[in-house]
Formats: structure tokens, sequence, C-alpha cells
């Protein structure tokens, strides 16, 4: 896990969570060669992971295990001390690459600092698929933005709605970083997707896409139905609209990020340009 990683999935924590993290980033951002020190890092991605999805509990009950593991490690435990590098620790190199390999990763974000306090607060959300791999991205007019991908293995859980399903992880991703409390439109060219937001915002939270398994959609229809200052609006795909354009350049560059590319740059330079371009068109 880079570092860059380690802080976007460090903002999914509330502050209780996060300091307890930061103790033991070292597990992750370090490959160690010592089996209990692996299992600390596994855990604590674990964690991670959990609170990206919204499955805070889970997170802290992980997060509870992986300090339990590091205090049973007799002359382990370095949880407050620095790093020392012992015949235990070796730190091993990162196997090489190919170039040609795909980089599926965490989920990334970001703000464009001369946008914040924008308002009304208008966000658009799009997904991207093609040959098994998904791209999700989301993009708000305060200048936040998020990406995150998606690549199906042999034990896949969300059956066969995996498009709809990723149309609604792109919104996961959004609500995850936008506070509850921010009276906020959501647009959305899935009408799909739409039909089970809508029925969440109705109070229908057991509604979920035909076949799925998986745990994340019922932890968003949950967070859906208990945001009343959302507003889910329907926007037709690929029609010019410079929000919605935007989330799907998003959800492109998440689905087809390769080693070597600055993500963060390239998705920075774009939601400011779409920004800029809202901007003179609501104004003219």
């Amino acid at each position: 896990m880079t570092a860059t990683q380690f802080r976007c999935l460090l903002a999914c924590l509330p502050d209780p969570l996060t300091a307890r993290v930061v103790r033991l980033q070292r597990y992750v951002l370090v490959s160690l060669d010592c089996t209990g020190c692996q299992e600390v890092g596994v855990l604590l991605k674990l964690a991670l992971l959990s609170a990206r999805a919204g499955d805070l509990p889970a997170a802290e009950t992980v997060l509870h295990l992986a300090e339990r593991t590091l205090r049973a490690l007799a002359g382990h435990d370095h949880t407050f001390a620095p790093p020392r590098i012992t015949r235990l620790h070796r730190p091993r190199p990162r196997p090489a690459r190919s170039a040609a390999a795909p980089s599926p990763g965490p989920a990334l974000a970001g703000q464009v600092a001369r946008w914040t306090g924008t308002r009304p607060l208008v966000a658009a959300t799009d997904a991207s698929w093609k040959r098994g791999h998904g791209g999700m991205g989301f993009l708000t007019t305060d200048g936040r933005w998020g990406i995150g991908d998606w690549k199906v293995g042999p034990q896949d859980p969300t059956g066969p709605s995996k498009i709809i399903i990723t149309e609604l992880r792109a919104v996961q991703l959004l609500l995850s970083t936008v506070e509850a409390r921010v009276e906020m439109t959501v647009l959305i060219d899935s009408l799909p997707a739409l039909s089970y937001l809508w029925r969440w915002q109705s109070g229908d939270v057991s509604a979920l896409p035909p076949g799925y398994e998986a745990p994340h959609l019922r932890l968003l229809a949950r967070r859906v139905a208990d945001r009343p200052r959302l507003r889910f609006q329907h926007v037709k795909g690929h029609s010019g609209h410079l929000l919605n354009e935007a989330a799907d350049s998003l959800a492109a560059i998440a689905r087809r990020r390769a080693p070597g590319f600055d993500v963060e740059a390239r998705a920075s330079d774009l939601v400011d340009s779409f920004l800029t371009s809202w901007n003179q068109q609501i104004s003219a």
C-alpha cells in the first residue's frame, strides 16, 4: 500500500480510530519479513477497507484484532516505538510490475481548493465498465472528487448486475466523502441505478439488484434512507452535460489507471477544468 492510498483510506475514519490506525501505519506501509507483523498489516488493511465501505463497527472490530495480535507478539510491540530494522524486520524489495499490467487499488479522493465552499452543492457520479474491470468516479461543485476501480475475480459476489452495482458504488464513494448534514443534488445518468436510490429513499432498503450477495450496497441503502437532504436527479449521459462528462472521465481514468500515471494530478486538473467551464456556463 502506498502512502497516498493510506491517506485516502484514513480519511474514511472518525478521529478516535484515525489515531489508532496512525500508530500502526508502518505495518501496511513497509514490507516486513515477520509473519506476525504481516498479520497485523493484513488486519489493518481489512479495517481500512471496511471503513471505506461504510461499516465502521466492523472496522473497529478488526482494528482491535490487529492491536491484540500485536500485543501478543512478545518483543515486537512497535506501536509507540520508532521503527527499528532488525534481522526479523528486513524491508523486502517489492516485485517489479509489467508496464502493461493493470494496477487496481483503493479509492483516491481529493479537492481543488479554489472551489471550496461553493453552493448550492451539486454532484455527479458515473461508472465505466469494460472486459471485467470497472471504474467509478464523482465530483462536486465545491471541488471534491474521487475515483475507485473494481476488477471481477472468480469469487465475485455481486451477481449479474455488475454495471448497475458499479454505478451505485460510485454513489457510495461520493457519500463516504460528503458530510451527511449537507444538502446536495446528485446527478446520475443510469435510470436502473436511480430506481434503487429512489426506492431506498422511500424506505425500501431491502431492494437490491438481482443476485447481489455482498454487504456494501445494504450499507449504502441505509445511508441513503438516513440522508433526507439528498436529491437524486437523472441526467442524460453523453449529452454534453459538463458535470456528467467530468464524472464519466473520472470513471474512465479509474478503470484505465496504470503504473507511472499520476492519477491525482490528472484528476485534479480535469475537475478544475470542468468546474471552470461549469461556472462560466451557469453565470452566462
